[in-house]
């Protein structure tokens, strides 16, 4: 289990959290965009610092702070952003991402894994669904008071009189169970079986297939990562890998798709490997501020994404 991080127990000087008011007068006074990245860029290398990581050898750090979605075009942005880390013992990711496609998670886990031997993620704010399954691919998540993760059950998106709307996957499911079920017992207590017969002969049963495929598919690569990174070389991890899955797949414990799971659920009720830092840690002072600073720094409806390290950002915009 990873000790907490807190400012008590560090030997690092604390250094007072620069507000969200002055980095928003920094950008009112005009300051040049160069000047905002030079900015960014020091906080990545301080937060690199051995100071602040207690680590043996290089560390760097790499910011992906999106808006939108993660998708199959971030990989060759990512690749390449990497190439100019090279190889590192431990590479952070700051990661903020309300999820995205699924299929590029392993991917993405992939690319930051082979620059080091250690890869941990800093949330700052959220990383759910598909980013929530890049965390679990982590050696070590580091998590402060407004970080959460959240399910990682499937989307699906449908058209509800004229109006688009992603519903869980899961929800398709359990609605065709229960019908059978219902079914089953009327036929068990010899009721009129009319009304369910023809809302079961409704049933869309390829597309519900597909949910199956789409729930089954998340889940796997969750207990992979799990098994491969976070709990690797654990005992009874086997057992730790299905609470993890079963906990973050179900749409019976969190309702919404959005619902928080917070660095302590993380830590202490999932197992994971979670470093909870308070307020006033110095490090996560260091990315509360980089990821505030990224944020206002992003052009809203145009910039999508910042992929960012100290040598070099990449600002991806939504594709039409």
């Amino acid at each position: 289990m990873v000790e907490d991080n807190s400012l008590e127990h560090s030997s690092v000087e604390a250094v007072s959290p620069v507000t969200y008011t002055s980095i928003l007068q920094e950008h009112d006074i005009a300051r040049t965009q160069r000047e905002t990245r030079e900015q960014r860029k020091q906080l990545l290398e301080e937060m690199s610092a051995s100071e602040l990581n207690n680590d043996r050898g290089p560390n760097a750090v790499i910011a992906y702070i999106a808006q939108d979605m993660l998708v199959p075009s971030d990989i060759p942005v990512l690749g390449n952003i990497l190439l100019k880390v090279g190889d590192v013992e431990t590479l952070n990711l700051i990661l903020h991402s309300p999820g995205g496609e699924g299929t590029t998670v392993e991917k993405f886990v992939g690319l930051c894994r082979a620059q080091c031997n250690r890869f941990r993620v800093f949330i700052p704010n959220e990383a759910k669904s598909a980013a929530t399954l890049i965390a679990l691919g982590a050696d070590e998540i580091v998590m402060g008071p407004p970080a959460e993760l959240g399910p990682i059950d499937a989307q699906v998106l449908v058209v509800a009189n004229g109006v688009a709307r992603l519903i869980s996957a899961q929800s398709f499911i359990d609605a065709r169970d229960e019908l059978l079920k219902k079914h089953a017992d009327e036929l068990k207590n010899n009721q009129d079986t009319t009304a369910t017969m023809q809302m079961i002969a409704t049933l869309d049963l390829p597309f519900i297939n597909e949910c199956e495929r789409l729930m089954d598919f998340g889940r796997d690569v969750a207990k992979k990562l799990l098994e491969q990174y976070m709990f690797k070389g654990q005992q009874n991890k086997t057992a730790k890998i299905k609470k993890v899955v079963d906990t973050l797949s179900s749409v019976k414990r969190f309702k919404v798709h959005g619902r928080r799971v917070d660095g302590s659920t993380a830590r202490r009720e999932l197992g994971l490997k979670v470093s909870l830092r308070g307020k006033n840690d110095p490090l996560w002072i260091k990315i509360w501020e980089y990821y505030t600073r990224a944020e206002i720094a992003m052009p809203r409806g145009n910039a999508s994404k910042f992929i960012e390290t100290e040598h070099e950002l990449i600002v991806a915009t939504p594709r039409n």
